[in-house]
């Protein structure tokens, strides 16, 4: 971990199902320090955490902060009346955000932020792919588990670091990088953000804290970053698929289920369908050029070694003709861009999407937005919405069947038939082999993609 004070430490993460702080987790522990943390509820990982040497609990409860703890650690979805927060002031053990820590280590090492809206996750996992491949030997920490490497944490020894840099609460400040990647910029987390200016604000901060001879890899198809960019005084590569960037993907083509371009003439094509994810491999390309590492190892890297993310079109299976996938898109843009792509790899198949609205703030503030995301499918199912960091009066604002109305507006294609279990037997009636069903949201909608799988599975095999 580097840095003697923070050798031999007890830590407690308040919040530690979250993808983010299981990746702290396991860099704490796997730096020697013992760890523990809770949740509100059962969580996916608790027994690999388990396995890591990481003691987990069920629920906020002040008795799990004792005075031989040296630190809490607590996620952005964390309030401060938290029973664990408050016990652990009253007992004056330290009490820092997500990322402080991963800021100070950051500190000791050539630090590489990916920010953004939207992409962050693959980007940061392309890089770090890359950096791996290169001999580089990365500390990574990604929002998402890789695929085939089971994990979201890459524990190098290198003198790189790659961290994905969250925006909501300004937590990026807490981070020192040397290079910072921005992926685009968009109105976002307006739960906390007062709006798109004040969201520019914070990447303008962020961008400030780059050394005098830091780097900015950045989205030049992407106006808000490029007007971001332009107010700080920084060496910048513009990366992206339009005029005007110094690394530029061009000639995309769809061809036999795969996207081909080239990259500065370089010519490749990626595992994962949607020009999103081109503009992501861009970026990390113009990472990996930043520190030396050269086009035929990120050439390889992300043509042959990249297989996507978990939750980012996640195929999860295919049973009576039926596909199912699985995306983490909870933003309109995110899920036109991963509509887009779901059609440009399935072409004309009968697409089903089970949306779980995430954040009911969320919802109402881009109302309109979500509303014309979702031209072009056959279906749209709209679960009840996924509760995060809302307010009573958020949770009386809006509702799933408002979405659904609204959606109607503009494409006549939503149906609100109640909770999942009411989804599962609706959609359940009307699947025909050859259909696409198409879970999205950040929410548990991947959970009912995965049961209606199996259960399907299980009826085939039952019938032979």
């Amino acid at each position: 971990m580097n840095g003697e004070k923070m050798k031999n430490k007890q830590y407690f993460l308040v919040g530690i199902g979250g993808i983010g702080m299981q990746a702290v987790a396991r860099l704490l522990a796997a730096n020697g320090h013992r760890v523990s943390g809770s949740d509100v509820g059962d969580f996916e990982a608790r027994m690999d955490l388990k396995c890591a040497g990481i003691e987990t609990f069920v629920g906020h409860d002040a008795a799990h902060i004792t005075k031989n703890i040296d630190e809490v650690i607590y996620s952005a979805a964390i309030p401060e009346t938290n029973p664990e927060l408050q016990a652990a002031r009253k007992l004056n053990i330290p009490v820092r955000r997500r990322l402080e820590p991963i800021g100070e280590i950051m500190k000791t090492k050539t630090g590489i932020a990916i920010a953004g809206t939207h992409g962050k996750t693959t980007a940061t996992t392309m890089l770090a792919l890359i950096l791996q491949a290169a001999g580089r030997d990365p500390l990574a920490l990604i929002g998402a588990e890789v695929k085939d490497a089971h994990s979201n944490v890459m524990l190098g020894h290198g003198s790189l670091m790659v961290v994905e840099a969250c925006e909501y609460s300004r937590s990026f400040l807490d981070l020192n990088p040397k290079i910072i990647v921005i992926t685009n910029i968009e109105a976002d987390h307006l739960d906390y953000y007062r709006d798109l200016d004040d969201i520019k604000d914070a990447f303008t901060d962020f961008l400030k804290k780059l050394p005098s001879d830091g780097i900015i890899i950045a989205n030049g198809d992407d106006p808000t970053v490029r007007e971001v960019v332009g107010r700080v005084n920084r060496k910048v590569v513009w990366a992206g698929l339009g005029e005007g960037n110094d690394l530029r993907a061009t000639n995309l083509e769809y061809r036999e289920g795969r996207l081909h371009f080239a990259v500065n003439g370089t010519k490749l094509h990626l595992q994962v369908p949607g020009r999103h994810n081109v503009s992501d491999a861009v970026l990390a390309w113009g990472a990996a050029r930043a520190v030396g590492v050269d086009d035929v190892t990120v050439k390889h890297v992300l043509q042959d070694e990249f297989k996507g993310i978990q939750r980012r079109f996640e195929i999860l299976g295919t049973t009576r003709g039926v596909t199912f996938v699985d995306d983490y898109a909870h933003h309109p843009t995110e899920i036109t861009a991963v509509l887009e792509g779901t059609r440009e790899y399935f072409g004309d198949r009968r697409l089903w999407v089970v949306f779980h609205p995430h954040q009911f703030s969320r919802t109402r503030l881009l109302l309109h937005d979500f509303a014309k995301s979702f031209v072009g499918v056959d279906t749209v199912l709209v679960a009840p919405i996924y509760a995060v960091r809302d307010s009573e009066a958020d949770k009386k604002s809006i509702s799933s069947e408002q979405l659904v109305d609204a959606i109607n507006q503009i494409s006549n294609n939503a149906k609100y038939v109640g909770d999942f279990a009411k989804i599962e037997e609706w959609l359940e009636a009307k699947l025909q082999p050859g259909d696409v069903v198409l879970t999205m949201g950040a929410g548990q909608a991947n959970l009912f993609g995965i049961k209606l799988l199996d259960r399907l599975r299980s009826q085939s095999q039952a019938v032979f």
